[in-house]
């Protein structure tokens, strides 16, 4: 009969942990989307919107906290607090419960303390294995070392809830049954965040592959000429095209083998990229034909480079491949792009077997 009595308070409280959890998931998702590759740099822009997609998160699970008793609530604050200190340190999780603890002894009431406290406990325990302060973010793909964690660092830092009840005037025998599964339904929400994060970072390392698939030469790591068309239709006016032919490369495989001819490839490939700045690119375009487009600059130190990259080809490519009695020379086309991207490639092309006529070793340019 007393199961009948309370039915209406017990649906209260599922719909209200319901709302909570969902507000959790829609946050984590809203953060997952600012994580890259875990080996990509992170920018201070990307960090610190995934601060304020936090916080901001976490203020919307207070606005629609749980009613435990008079005084008392519940909410998955803790869980954000608890996997930015997983992945980024102590600080980090430090930082995240800031605003949240301020704003809570703002509103005051009897467990305010308790709660603070809480946060601060969450972020050393879940942060402990990561340390202080991580720039780059510590994944943790494992299940179930999460598990184990999120198990660790909520039945520890939720004993605050006999804390809570007491300064409520509620007996510790009250609490218990709250502080068990608060415990585990913050566990499950750690869980299920860490598995969130991961699913995102799992789609982006199959787009990555996919897109290496799509625009990456397989055997030099250059970009292929699918890349080379986009990126010549997207580049600034006032870059350059830089069109080079390997000279007599038929004779290296005829004689060597492609084994040979391909080790060849590939070291021009490292010189070329070797020599360019980080926005220029190098594509493979065919067989032993490459591109290379360079960013705007001074067109003096465009075609220096250039020339110095040639004489650097001439005197170790052989070398760097093995070839120690050999001489691997290339010739090239050099122009400013001004006009029509195709345009463009055709007068490099243009260049590049004048050079081959002229006697090869050489890169012409329209450059003044």
């Amino acid at each position: 009969m007393k199961y009948f009595v309370y039915m209406p308070q017990i649906v209260s409280l599922a719909n209200d942990l319901l709302l909570n959890f969902s507000v959790l998931i829609a946050g984590l998702f809203a953060i997952s989307l600012t994580f890259r590759q875990p080996d990509w740099p992170e920018s201070w822009r990307r960090i610190l919107t995934r601060y304020l997609t936090s916080v901001t998160t976490a203020f919307l699970l207070m606005i629609n906290t749980v009613s435990v008793a008079s005084g008392l609530s519940f909410d998955f604050r803790s869980v954000l607090v608890a996997l930015a200190a997983q992945r980024n340190g102590v600080l980090a999780g430090l930082l995240i419960a800031l605003p949240i603890g301020v704003y809570r002894l703002y509103v005051r009431g009897p467990a305010a303390f308790p709660g603070v406290l809480n946060l601060v406990l969450v972020a050393l325990l879940a942060g402990k294995a990561t340390g202080l302060f991580r720039l780059m973010p510590r994944w943790e793909h494992s299940i179930q070392t999460t598990c184990q964690q999120a198990v660790l660092t909520f039945l520890t830092a939720n004993l605050t809830v006999f804390v809570a009840f007491w300064l409520v005037g509620r007996p510790p025998a009250d609490a218990l049954p709250v502080y068990v599964v608060f415990s585990s339904i913050s566990v499950l929400g750690m869980v299920v965040g860490e598995y969130v994060t991961y699913t995102r970072l799992a789609a982006l390392a199959r787009a990555q592959s996919l897109e290496q698939l799509a625009y990456v030469d397989p055997l030099t790591g250059a970009f292929n000429r699918r890349m080379f068309d986009e990126s010549l239709r997207e580049f600034p006016p006032g870059s350059f095209l830089l069109l080079l032919d390997l000279d007599r490369f038929k004779r290296i495989n005829d004689t060597y083998g492609h084994v040979v001819g391909d080790q060849v490839l590939i070291c021009l490939v490292q010189m070329l990229q070797a020599e360019i700045r980080s926005v220029d690119r190098v594509y493979r375009l065919g067989g032993e034909e490459f591109g290379v487009l360079l960013a705007p600059g001074s067109a003096e130190q465009v075609r220096m480079r250039v020339e110095r990259l040639r004489a650097e080809v001439e005197q170790s490519l052989a070398t760097k491949t093995g070839l120690t009695e050999e001489t691997i020379t290339v010739s090239g086309g050099l122009v400013l792009i001004v006009e029509e991207p195709r345009t463009a490639l055709a007068n490099a092309d243009r260049l590049l077997y004048s050079a081959k006529a002229a006697g090869r070793n050489m890169i012409l340019s329209n450059l003044r």
